[in-house]
């Protein structure tokens, strides 16, 4: 038992208080008389006035000791510990995003969130099946409607978060399918409620619950993004952007520039509150190896105070240039990448060819799609996959995916168009840039990549989209993501799948693939392709097979993970869920017991004073 405000408990100081009041002498004046047999009323009184003589014969003093205590009680709010009834099948979503490695709490946000659950299982009735679903970058489940504790304890203890983002979205739509078909079912979400979860409302006809795990006040500064550009004198540019994401603080921390283990530059930085940093190495004179940037900095999560980028000999790149010339489009691939070889056709001489690394259709639309990587620029009739609806006149650009490879250090706020043309695209298209209809399109198809830039990038008094440093920027980051990375396949951030053409290798073999934490898993070499999608830690991965020994990095850059700032509700169904407890335990009060008790004995004193009831 325990009491809701112990400080109420103080007045209990009022029963002494009240017995002092009952034994207080009455003062009578002494008066001499002849005799006393008319006074032995006034002796009994006087008996009764004597110390403690009062106290033995009187019912009315435990009673209203009694009514004075329950009251007393009852202003403190007594409660006893009782179990609530759980439900009979609970889904559990573990959120084991980068962000739950944040060490705002003990230990961790994850381990905290462990213990949560671990205590959960010792809480819930016998019988309750508990179905468990770790929210990674794709959501699984580790747990199917288990109702043994000491399983479903282990099964906890062996989880590990990732260097990804969470999809807590498709995990609760997970959650609800799976308790379709399950009686009285609830979902529990621990989460730091980071991530896309906050920009959507999310229709579930089952009850949730969501309990945050984290501080408001929270410290981490962290790198958000790495590029390296390669120049045609052989050196490179290394690109970083570090972002404080602390409100109430500023930051100093020092960028340090590895090569392979050798530190080659570092730069002093000043971050304000929720600040950001763009920084440029220049003059890297390294085209082998690995290139890493890390922080000093002091903070709440350690994952986003390194990127890598692994560096290879630059090989020539063949591209085709189709249509009209235009010399601003071929300054800037001659300025992106080194080695390059550019071979230019006009339209009507076009014959569709599979020996080039890029093909770039100018103000042309061929009649079959390419068999290759593919940019088209102002296409002017249907494309081979999508048809032209209409075009729009002086749009306004409204926003851009950022966070994309092709649109790394892009800043279109300076962009004017006299016009761009609307396209009905598949749903493997995605649009990177947007006005009232979108601006800029990029998918991939049959294994290769396809850019879409439905409007004219020729300057005019009225278009200025070549004449901006947005252009070179895009179009290296094309390039690069196009036919260097897809070459390569070097780098890529936590959570995205890799491809890369393994050189001189086509015959088909068994890989193995060496992750940062020392395990190894086993892949396919195929066609001269590796793919391989379980990049969920940060680090350097070695690829192994016969003839083959490749290496490529993973990086987190993931703005949103770095900012832990955990939030306290998410939207369900159109409604608010705020962050709540996990316990089915609960304090029952009982209060209002207390108070009938005393009314029952208040009446009970009121009739024993009326009839002078004594004992």
């Amino acid at each position: 038992m325990g009491f809701s405000d112990y400080n109420i408990l103080y007045l209990l100081f009022l029963i002494p208080l009240l017995l002092f009041l009952y034994i207080l002498r009455l003062r009578r004046k002494v008066q001499i008389v002849s005799s006393n047999i008319l006074w032995d009323q006034s002796i009994e009184d006087i008996k009764a006035n004597t110390l403690f003589q009062k106290l033995r014969r009187n019912l009315l003093l435990p009673l209203q000791v009694l009514i004075l205590t329950l009251i007393i009680l009852a202003l403190a709010r007594p409660f006893i510990i009782g179990s609530l009834s759980s439900p009979r099948n609970l889904i559990v979503i573990l959120d084991a995003s980068a962000s739950m490695k944040a060490t705002d709490v003990k230990e961790s946000r994850f381990d905290s969130a462990k213990s949560s659950i671990m205590k959960m299982i010792d809480e819930i009735d016998r019988g309750v099946k508990m179905t468990i679903i770790r929210s990674g970058n794709s959501p699984t489940v580790i747990s199917d409607q288990i109702s043994d504790k000491p399983i479903l304890k282990d099964i906890i203890s062996k989880q590990n978060p990732s260097d990804t983002s969470a999809n807590l979205v498709s995990a609760i739509k997970l959650a609800e399918s799976l308790a379709k078909d399950a009686a009285k079912s609830e979902i529990i979400i621990l989460s730091d409620g980071a991530g896309e979860i906050q920009k959507q409302s999310i229709d579930v006809d089952i009850p949730v619950r969501f309990a945050k795990i984290g501080k408001e006040d929270t410290n981490n500064v962290g790198i958000t993004d790495l590029g390296v550009v390669e120049n045609s004198f052989n050196s490179n540019q290394v690109f970083a952007v570090i972002r404080n994401f602390s409100y109430t603080k500023s930051q100093s921390i020092t960028l340090e520039l590895y090569h392979d283990k050798d530190l080659i530059d570092a730069k002093k930085l000043n971050l304000p509150k929720n600040g950001r940093r763009s920084v440029i190495f220049d003059n890297v004179m390294f085209n082998e190896g690995v290139i890493k940037v890390t922080i000093d900095a002091k903070d709440d999560l350690s994952v986003d105070n390194s990127a890598y980028y692994i560096l290879h000999k630059p090989k020539p790149f063949h591209i085709l240039l189709v249509g009209e010339s235009n010399i601003f489009l071929e300054k800037a691939i001659e300025t992106s990448l080194s080695g390059i070889k550019i071979d230019k056709e006009n339209s009507e001489d076009y014959i569709a060819a599979n020996n080039y690394d890029l093909v770039i259709f100018d103000g042309f639309v061929p009649k079959t799609e390419s068999n290759t990587n593919a940019i088209y620029l102002n296409p002017n009739v249907d494309l081979p996959f999508a048809k032209l609806l209409s075009t729009k006149e002086n749009p306004t650009v409204m926003k851009w995916d950022r966070s994309h490879p092709l649109m790394r250090f892009v800043d279109l706020s300076e962009l004017r168009l006299d016009y761009v043309k609307d396209f009905k695209m598949p749903a493997w298209m995605i649009p990177l840039a947007e006005s009232e209809i979108t601006l800029i399109w990029y998918g991939e198809n049959k294994g290769h990549g396809i850019l879409v830039l439905p409007f004219d990038v020729r300057p005019n008094s009225k278009r200025n989209f070549a004449l901006i440093p947005a252009f070179p920027v895009f179009i290296s980051n094309a390039l690069d993501f196009m036919i260097g990375m897809k070459a390569y396949g070097t780098n890529v951030k936590a959570g995205e799948p890799i491809h890369f053409a393994v050189s001189n290798e086509k015959i088909d073999q068994q890989l193995i693939v060496k992750k940062p934490d020392g395990s190894e898993v086993s892949a396919r070499l195929e066609n001269g392709m590796f793919s391989f999608a379980d990049t969920n830690i940060m680090g350097i991965y070695q690829v192994v097979g016969k003839g083959i020994d490749e290496k490529f990095s993973v990086s987190f850059l993931n703005e949103s993970e770095s900012d832990i700032k955990p939030y306290n509700k998410i939207m369900v169904s159109g409604q608010e869920i705020q962050s709540s407890g996990l316990s089915w335990t609960a304090n029952r009060e009982f209060w209002t017991t207390l108070v009938l008790i005393a009314i029952v004995l208040l009446v009970f004193e009121w009739w024993v004073y009326h009839r002078r009831v004594l004992v």
